[in-house]
């Protein structure tokens, strides 16, 4: 098999979506799909959700470690991996040891009930196996906008999983998606999000684009005049709210995304004042 042949037997879409901070580690696909499955902004999805059998991840990561032998760190693919209860997380990382010696270091996308759903010895054990870093969609930092978009979590129980997190040494780093609350809520959305991360220690805040795809409740909703979709601009008026309000720490901020076009970054609190000047030139050029 050709090289492009083996990547192709080992994934299970021509796409990879990985976070930007994890560019250079290998993907290790071990499931599909999301085992939540009811977002209702949600495109991703589609999948139906499966852990794939230790077989097929056998597979997967003897293909990977002669494709890419001497990388060092590994994500493991899949909408909400770390789902996988730990005993069958410790058979991966059995496997890592055997194919893929040289990789010290893991991540990979979670809910906060996937973390909620291990014991604190059980995170402990997971991280001196390497888990040095979670990837988490919080959405929004509103109760009420969690609970429109159907997330499954309350911020309580995100308080309480990143808490656990902080105090075992696991870093994490966040996702949110401006907009989420539409107009009528996007005050409530950018306090209360903004509010929310003041209370927790991310490595990262990362902003998607909200896009109303075809065939989601979401769509549905704005279709029938339920959901009032912000334009680019106030998207970006909502974002400068959020931001003008956070006091985070040592945090890498970055939207890519910004009026569809431009994509602003920075480390907070340092740059936090860059951040805001760069909006507010984006503001000038785009309203004026």
């Amino acid at each position: 098999m050709t090289k492009e042949e083996l990547y192709q037997s080992i994934y299970s879409h021509d796409t990879i979506y990985i976070p930007p901070h994890e560019e250079g580690s290998a993907p290790l696909e071990v499931a599909l799909g999301c085992s939540w499955h009811k977002c209702t902004f949600c495109d991703f999805a589609r999948d139906k959700f499966c852990i794939h059998p230790l077989e097929k991840i056998e597979y997967n990561i003897r293909i990977l470690g002669q494709l890419q032998p001497y990388n060092t760190r590994m994500f493991l693919l899949g909408e909400n991996a770390f789902v996988m209860n730990t005993e069958y997380l410790l058979k991966i990382l059995e496997l890592k040891d055997r194919y893929m010696p040289n990789v010290k270091s893991f991540a990979m996308y979670s809910r906060i009930d996937d973390i909620l759903r291990k014991s604190r010895e059980e995170l402990i054990l997971i991280k001196s196996k390497g888990l040095s870093g979670l990837h988490i969609g919080i959405e929004s930092g509103s109760d009420p906008i969690l609970l429109q978009r159907n997330k499954g979590v309350t911020t309580p129980q995100a308080l309480e999983a990143l808490e656990m997190l902080d105090e075992i040494g696991i870093d994490y780093h966040i996702t949110l998606i401006p907009g989420l609350g539409g107009r009528t809520f996007s005050k409530m959305h950018a306090l209360e999000t903004a509010a929310f991360l003041n209370k927790i220690h991310p490595k990262s805040v990362w902003c998607l684009k909200l896009k109303l795809w075809e065939g989601t409740p979401l769509y549905e909703e704005a279709q029938n005049g339920y959901f009032d979709m912000m334009s680019p601009v106030e998207i970006l008026l909502e974002e400068r709210l959020m931001i003008e309000h956070l006091t985070l720490e040592n945090c890498f901020y970055v939207d890519s995304t910004v009026l569809d076009t431009y994509t602003i970054q920075g480390t907070l609190p340092q740059q936090k004042q860059q951040l805001l000047s760069a909006i507010d030139y984006l503001l000038l050029l785009h309203t004026s």
